[in-house]
């Protein structure tokens, strides 16, 4: 069944304590809302409104940037649930099917609990559930499979409070008879506020049909209304990702400490060490070995790959079977060619690696291009910065770099050519070519002992 979503997010977020607006609070580097526009899009919503407030600009920039189709809806003064859903008449006056009403702060919830919202005949459905303990909520109130109330704590009988059914604030409606109750509710309240829950009674009165439909499971309609919840959101869906990861083929050791963002694939076969963070729109392929203590961000890593312990990688591409690490840096445009390799204390930022190209530890290579089968020894430096502008140095294939050899760029190095070690390269060196840029060595016999004899002289 066709349905659009109305999704309020215009509150503060008092209990946040913080300047940010509550939704866009991250949980496993997304903001809280996105996890809630998500599970509607999966659900089949036809269109999105989110209903904003504080700082709307904000909101609405990251809606911009991750939603661009979603539409938004300004609550200048918020008044409560209800008025928050009236600003959404104008975009939905002449909608004949359902609309689901969900909270930006519910970041768990599922596109199979919205569906069934969608999909449940009824003027007025009332997502449920049950609790053992239930104080702070709506009790529900029914006859059979209708609604008849909800209660709040506050005017709830001591035999009311012994209900387990609550309300979770989620709902569906048919559009025109919820704006026409929406019209009959009032603010007579401590809050001074227009309630979305108050149209229930106006549905009943007018023998509109009220039902329930009970989540299967709560823990996916809590809302997030301070830090500690939010942590408590975030431990339940990196739970949900490691499993689906685990289930699909990917081994996880010590997966309680294994941080995976929402967005990151992995293929079957790859063995992870945790503790590991993942993040961004990181690409794994098959087989891989991921050790633990590393970062990887927004890469792309083949087949095959090995990235030892405790290494950063971010906007970088690894094609299949290429090593990486341990202690390795990889800065973004860094891109390694199948078979290259980067080792121990080896940092790299726009390093273009081909095939079988590698630099074992110790080095920096950046604005670079190494060519195939190419060594690079260890204490290498591609001098890139002049202080002024940055410059490029290219190595070609099956060249042998000393170690100690620091490039000052823009330089050029043939196929073929050897530097030697301790060398500073200045000019381009040709193809088959031996570059020795050593100073002269002088030897000064016996000066050694003397400059020891003044050290001693000048201690007493």
């Amino acid at each position: 069944m066709s349905f659009k979503a109305v999704i309020l997010a215009a509150g503060k977020g008092t209990r946040f304590k913080s300047d940010l607006p509550k939704v866009l609070h991250k949980i496993l580097g997304k903001p809280i809302l996105w996890y809630v526009v998500k599970a509607a899009k999966k659900a089949g919503a036809e269109e999105i409104i989110v209903v904003v407030g504080h700082k709307k600009e904000l909101v609405e920039e990251f809606l911009k940037s991750e939603f661009p189709e979603v539409k938004t809806v300004y609550q200048e003064q918020q008044l409560g649930t209800g008025h928050a859903v009236m600003c959404a008449e104008e975009l939905l006056k002449d909608y004949n099917k359902k609309i689901v009403v969900l909270n930006g702060d519910t970041p768990l919830v599922k596109a199979e609990e919205i569906k069934r919202l969608a999909e449940v005949d009824g003027d007025m459905l009332v997502l449920t559930g049950e609790i053992d303990n239930p104080t702070g909520y709506g009790r529900v109130i029914r006859d059979g499979r209708e609604i008849l109330k909800i209660v709040e704590e506050k005017d709830a009988t001591e035999e009311e409070k012994k209900i387990k059914e609550v309300n979770t604030g989620i709902y569906s409606f048919d559009p025109k008879k919820l704006f026409e109750a929406l019209k009959e509710i009032d603010n007579n309240n401590a809050q001074g506020e227009y309630y979305l829950p108050d149209v229930l009674k106006v549905f009943k009165c007018k023998g509109w049909k009220v039902v329930p439909v009970a989540t299967r499971d709560f823990s996916t309609v809590m809302g997030v209304n301070n830090r500690y919840e939010l942590s408590k959101a975030e431990k339940v869906l990196q739970e949900r990702i490691v499993k689906a990861l685990q289930l699909s083929g990917v081994t996880i050791h010590n997966p309680e400490s294994a941080y995976i963002e929402p967005e990151v694939e992995i293929g079957i076969d790859t063995e992870i060490f945790a503790p590991i963070y993942i993040k961004g729109k990181t690409k794994i392929g098959k087989g891989c070995y991921l050790g633990a203590f590393s970062e990887i961000v927004d890469s792309t890593i083949g087949d095959e790959t090995k990235v030892e312990s405790h290494s950063w990688i971010k906007g970088a591409v690894l094609e299949p079977e290429t090593s990486v690490g341990p202690f390795a840096k990889l800065r973004p445009g860094t891109y390694l060619e199948s078979s290259a390799k980067l080792g121990t204390f080896v940092e790299t930022k726009n390093a273009y690696l081909e095939r079988g190209a590698k630099a074992n530890h110790l080095t920096y290579l950046g604005d670079c291009r190494i060519g195939e089968n190419t060594n690079i020894g260890a204490g290498t430096i591609t001098c890139n910065y002049d202080g002024f502008n940055k410059w490029k140095t290219e190595i070609g294939k099956n060249v042998f770099v000393g170690s100690n050899t620091l490039f000052i760029a823009p330089v050029k190095v043939g196929n073929n050519s050897i530097t030697a070690a301790g060398s500073v390269i200045t000019s381009d060196v040709p193809e088959n070519t031996l570059a020795v840029g050593r100073a002269k060595q002088l030897n000064y016999e016996g000066k050694a002992e003397r400059i020891r004899e003044k050290a001693r002289r000048k201690k007493k």
